[in-house]
């Protein structure tokens, strides 16, 4: 198994997945598939069929996570869902990931510096992270450790933050 969720998907694929993704955080909620899709299917020159394929793929290999109503809750490294993982892009952005190195890994996602305001998951303390030039910068507390894992090891990784 990829280790990469970009490398999961085909280049289509990923077109729609990084639409989806940018609507999350541009919009501030949940892309929803059905009341949504129409603009998708125009900016990316995509049929009904083609769509409804791809979202399938998405949902069936992890790439985006879905409720019973249609809404995208996630998609890596996003959550549409309020967390105490708060991301700033360097564009001024601002969106919730899902864990902690998911808000790492934003700055991966989507090239470009950023900072990281978490929660510690043992203490409750707060944790700050500033990626600059794809390496950490800047982190408090200066005792902050990050454990993290092969992606390989599990079928359902999205699930596992």
């Amino acid at each position: 198994m990829e280790q990469n969720v970009h490398k999961k998907f085909t280049d289509r694929q990923n077109e729609l997945r990084l639409y989806i993704l940018e609507f999350t955080v541009n919009s501030g909620r949940a892309y929803h598939i059905e009341k949504d899709k129409a603009e998708a299917l125009e900016q990316l020159n995509m049929s009904e069929e083609e769509y409804r394929e791809i979202t399938d793929c998405l949902i069936g290999k992890d790439g985006m996570v879905a409720d019973e109503n249609g809404k995208v809750n996630f998609i890596y490294p996003v959550s549409a869902l309020k967390t105490n993982h708060q991301v700033t892009l360097e564009d001024g952005r601002q969106f919730s990931a899902m864990c902690a190195i998911d808000a790492i890994g934003a700055a991966f996602t989507f090239h470009q510096d950023t900072e990281v305001h978490s929660v510690s998951a043992v203490s409750g303390e707060p944790v700050y992270v500033r990626i600059r030039d794809g390496r950490v910068d800047e982190y408090e507390p200066k005792t902050l450790h990050a454990l993290t894992f092969p992606l390989g090891e599990l079928l359902n990784w999205a699930g596992s933050c």
